[in-house]
């Protein structure tokens, strides 16, 4: 991640690079174009007037030439041929030509003798035209010669009839020489070709009708640019271009020649001669670009350092702020824009953070410390976003208060209701504790009676066993009726015995039912608290419920042994008054006393039944006795644990209403 501080190096120096990289290129640009329009317009002038001066040059020889075309003495058959050569030195010496010739209609010079009819030169001078020839081997002296033609008019009237050619030939250099003396800057030079692309005039004679760009290019890619140029100067067009002569870059101006047979003439000159000023611009302009970007540097370094130390050492700060350092001092800046203001910002926030985090920290300790009745130092400082958390611990502290009052209340009502449970629970106990005793001793007697049932199942049997001898024991058996009828009584009366008990265990369980409604109620009161000690109640009401239907069933049982008590009663008596009779009724009593046997044998099973009931009842009440203990403890130590509760509230100092 890059710092602000080369962000800002980065912009300044971008800018400065950008702003000085393209004034420097618009001077340079302008600078150039500038000059190459310069180089254009003097190089076209000058290849205008050279061509110009070509002209001229060429038109006085062609005025000379015609002039010489209208000496009527050179037309006329009289005179002598030495009086026509004299005319023609005469005119050789005073134009500078090298020599002259008069042409006849059939095309053969009157001096030498030579035909030519083949040249050009008079063939265009006897059309009437003033001709001057391109560089060509003189058939004369064999060596490269410019021949300037001109109609031999009849008797010296010019646009009479055309009696023959006058030619003359200035020096072979005359060419080169007028572009020899064109001269634009060092290293330049001009030359001329034809039509045809030949070269005709050069600062050399080397290059004269032996080389043709154009032909030359077509084998080197090199000429390729040259040759385009030459192309345009063939087209009679003037014009301007450039193109690469070796390691060289050329200029090249072009112009055509007029009145001659479509020559052209070229100025060229090394591109070096005109843009060195530009180049040196150029260097010049990089020079400063990069003096400047370096002062650009040390400035853009100077100016980053100034901003970014302050916002740096405002990171740093918020940076120690992320890791919890609220107590490091804000560095002093002294700056007064805006890095300074940013500076004071974040002192402020610092500031505001550290008073905001000590107030809550001082809040939360006197809550911890179990003072709910505390209040902020600073509420100045709870400000926008921070205002809701002191208006959270505010709440949190207020809802903590009314809570803590709750369960205070709350653990006083618990405490209440255990102490009322567990008393019931320990009367419960002591009843069922009675109770039990009670069912020993009625299981005990219940056990004689049984007993008792028994022997007297066995006596029947006996009797009916003795039927035979009732006759001569008569006496024997008054006394047993009467000792029968003694056991019956007190089978009667244990049986009302029986019946009390079990009127005090019906009452015991009715007790032990009301205890335990009491007990659920309690438990009910207690909420949820209390619910182990609902389901203990309902353990107690279902078991007195379970000894309720015991007891009554106890009861029928023992009502219908009480039944067969006056049913054996009865027979007793009857037996006793007709046992005068026995004698006489041995049959009947016989089927009494089976019946006695029968009802006997009943009476040992209901016996045996209520004694088993009696022992449910003795395990319900154990059962009971053991709920009801357990109850009652777990009643002392839910209201211990109820007391220790209001305790621990009563600690805290709660925030007044």
């Amino acid at each position: 991640m890059k710092s602000i501080r080369t962000k800002i190096t980065l912009c300044l120096i971008l800018t400065v690079l950008v702003s000085l990289v393209a004034s420097g290129s618009s001077g340079i640009t302008l600078n150039y174009h500038s000059t190459m329009s310069t180089v254009e317009k003097m190089m076209s002038e000058t290849a205008v007037l050279a061509a110009d001066r070509v002209q001229q040059e060429l038109m006085a020889y062609k005025n000379a030439v015609m002039e010489v075309g209208c000496i009527p003495q050179l037309s006329d058959p009289d005179v002598s041929l030495d009086e026509k050569r004299s005319i023609i030195n005469g005119r050789v010496s005073m134009h500078s030509f090298q020599r002259g010739n008069i042409i006849g209609l059939d095309g053969i010079s009157i001096f030498d003798g030579k035909d030519y009819s083949d040249r050009e030169y008079v063939q265009q001078a006897m059309q009437g035209n003033i001709f001057v020839s391109e560089p060509l081997i003189s058939k004369i002296t064999g060596e490269l010669s410019i021949m300037v033609a001109a109609p031999l008019y009849a008797n010296g009237d010019y646009g009479s009839a055309i009696i023959g050619v006058v030619y003359f030939v200035p020096r072979e250099t005359f060419l080169n020489d007028i572009v020899s003396a064109i001269q634009i800057g060092e290293n330049s030079r001009a030359y001329m070709i034809n039509k045809s692309g030949d070269t005709i005039a050069d600062i050399t004679l080397d290059t004269i009708t032996v080389q043709n760009i154009e032909a030359e290019a077509q084998s080197d890619p090199a000429l390729e640019e040259l040759a385009a140029i030459h192309s345009e100067m063939r087209q009679g067009k003037s014009g301007f271009g450039s193109y690469t002569n070796g390691e060289n870059k050329m200029f090249a101006a072009y112009a055509p020649i007029a009145d001659t047979d479509g020559w052209s003439i070229a100025v060229t000159a090394p591109q070096l001669n005109y843009l060195a000023s530009t180049r040196n611009a150029m260097n010049i302009n990089i020079i400063v670009i990069i003096i400047s970007m370096l002062l650009s540097v040390i400035i853009a370094l100077i100016l980053a350092f100034r901003i970014s130390k302050p916002m740096k050492a405002c990171s740093d700060r918020m940076r120690l702020l992320v890791e919890g350092d609220l107590d490091t001092p804000m560095p002093k800046i002294t700056s007064k824009d805006e890095t300074g203001m940013l500076a004071s910002s974040t002192e402020s926030l610092v500031e505001g953070l550290r008073t905001v985090i000590n107030d809550i920290g001082y809040l939360l300790n006197e809550m911890a410390n179990q003072n709910l009745d505390v209040h902020t130092e600073h509420e100045e400082v709870y400000v926008g976003s921070f205002r809701n958390i002191l208006l959270s611990m505010r709440h949190m502290k207020e809802e903590l208060s009314i809570s803590l009052r709750q369960v205070n209340r709350s653990a006083g009502e618990v405490s209440n209701a255990s102490s009322q449970l567990s008393a019931s629970a320990q009367m419960l106990g002591q009843g069922t504790t009675e109770q039990a005793g009670s069912v020993q001793e009625l299981a005990s007697r219940v056990s004689v009676i049984s007993e008792q049932v028994k022997n007297t199942a066995q006596g029947a049997l006996d009797i009916r066993g003795q039927t035979h001898q009732t006759g001569n024991e008569v006496l024997l058996c008054n006394q047993k009726m009467q000792s029968l009828m003694e056991a019956m009584q007190k089978i009667r009366e244990s049986s009302e015995e029986i019946e009390k008990i079990l009127k005090t265990i019906d009452d015991i369980a009715f007790q032990t039912s009301i205890l335990s409604l009491n007990a659920a109620v309690e438990a009910a009161r207690a909420g949820s608290a209390g619910k182990g000690f609902a389901v203990v109640a309902d353990e107690v009401r279902n078991l007195a419920s379970k000894s309720a239907e015991a007891a009554k069933n106890t009861s029928e049982l023992i009502g219908n042994s009480t039944d067969a008590v006056h049913i054996g009663t009865e027979i007793a008596q009857n037996t006793a008054e007709v046992l005068t009779e026995v004698v006489n009724s041995i049959q009947a009593m016989t089927e009494a006393i089976d019946n006695i046997a029968a009802v006997s044998n009943e009476q040992s099973e209901e016996v045996e039944q209520i004694s088993e009931g009696i022992n449910q009842i003795s395990v319900v009440v154990q059962t009971n006795s053991a709920t009801a203990e357990e109850s009652a403890a777990a009643s002392q130590q839910l209201s211990a644990e109820a007391m220790c509760l209001k305790e621990l509230v009563e600690r805290f100092t709660l925030a007044s209403d």
